[in-house]
């Protein structure tokens, strides 16, 4: 610091000289400091997001557009199928089976291809055909179950019902509901994994599969048996692949019993309810879920819905290469609706929901 005597012995030259000095200092540390920042800030962007942050940003950005539009098409199919219901009142319309059955007003849709395919088709397998006799037998764990595509039928009056899915918005309840199908959440992750599962994978998990991990997760923590861990299993995979990325393909993987009826794709309704096997307990439910413990029933059905197979008997089999598949009398039984049962406890605890012919004897 300068002493007073010192400023009175420099010109007035010297004083400016020195006061340029000192702001010049002054803005070079400024200086650095600024650059500091931005260094440290670049050194944080690049270990945490990567060189291509921005290509991923760029990405995400494309999938939610694409998202988006396929939710206003959807919304503009049901804006013209709700249309048609208002204009033909007189028709009775069913409460319970397939959406196959409706019938659209063919002046309020477009015309559908010619070679529009049938959805109203049986489940079947690949190699097996309508005889029920396996020609290239069943597939295994390493070559995953599928259906073969229905045959050409010209269905010009009908919307498909592979492109209704349900509507699960249904609004803020106070205490909010669980998440039952936290996987749902991740419709990138589930577009990307296989059409069918491996059956060893819906069992025990695997890093290989999302869908097939995060349902084997959910029902690990149930006590269930294996069969209804992988009969259970297999129909959530192929419902909500389905769900997350709608086409017919898909759509023909879901046995008949398990397909959306009318109530799913009129009113809202939690995405759970869709995964139940017994089509009248679905409606029941849809019509009254807000007056039961949503919980509570979930893990009521958990414990006494079964399969129809016996005590002991093997759900697995090796094919000819040694690999694991579903057994397909397990299978044959368990993508039927008469294949599965409600215990006694749970018909006594909701005699409302449930219905005596789906009583299941041990």
């Amino acid at each position: 610091m300068e002493s007073p005597r010192t400023n009175k012995t420099l010109s007035a030259s010297e004083r400016k000289r020195m006061r340029d000095r000192k702001a010049q200092k002054t803005a070079r540390e400024k200086r650095g400091l600024r650059i500091k920042a931005l260094e440290d800030r670049v050194t944080y962007c690049e270990r945490h997001h990567g060189a291509n942050w921005v290509q991923h940003m760029m990405a995400a950005m494309d999938n939610l557009q694409r998202e988006n539009q396929m939710l206003r098409d959807r919304q503009e199919r049901l804006r013209v199928l709700f249309s048609s219901w208002e204009q033909d009142e007189s028709t009775p319309q069913p409460i319970r089976g397939d959406v196959t059955s409706i019938r659209i007003d063919p002046s309020s849709v477009a015309p559908a291809p010619a070679k529009a395919l049938s959805i109203q088709q049986p489940l079947s397998i690949r190699g097996i055909n309508r005889d029920g006799v396996s020609s290239q037998g069943f597939p295994s764990s390493h070559s995953n179950l599928a259906s073969p595509p229905c045959p050409g039928e010209t269905a010009p009056e009908s919307i498909p019902a592979w492109c209704l899915t349900p509507i699960n918005e249904f609004g803020r309840i106070s205490p909010p509901l669980p998440a039952t199908c936290p996987w749902l959440a991740h419709p990138d992750q589930i577009a990307a994994c296989p059409s069918l599962p491996c059956p060893l994978d819906l069992l025990h998990g695997t890093r290989r599969n999302f869908l097939a991990d995060k349902i084997s997760q959910a029902l690990r923590v149930r006590a269930i048996r294996d069969p209804e861990r992988l009969a259970s299993g297999w129909l959530i995979y192929v419902f909500s692949k389905w769900l997350v990325t709608p086409n017919l393909a898909a759509f023909s993987h879901i046995p008949p019993f398990l397909r959306p009826i009318l109530l799913q794709i009129q009113r809202g309704h939690p995405a759970a309810l869709d995964l139940l096997v017994f089509p009248q307990i679905r409606a029941n439910l849809i019509q009254n879920w807000d007056k039961y413990d949503f919980k509570e029933v979930f893990d009521y059905m958990a414990c006494c819905q079964k399969v129809r197979w016996p005590w002991g008997e093997d759900i697995l089999e090796r094919d000819g290469e040694d690999n694991l598949r579903i057994r397909r009398e397990f299978f044959d039984v368990f993508t039927r609706e008469s294949g599965w049962g409600l215990t006694p406890e749970f018909m006594e605890k909701y005699p409302g929901l449930s219905l005596p012919r789906i009583g299941w004897d041990a």
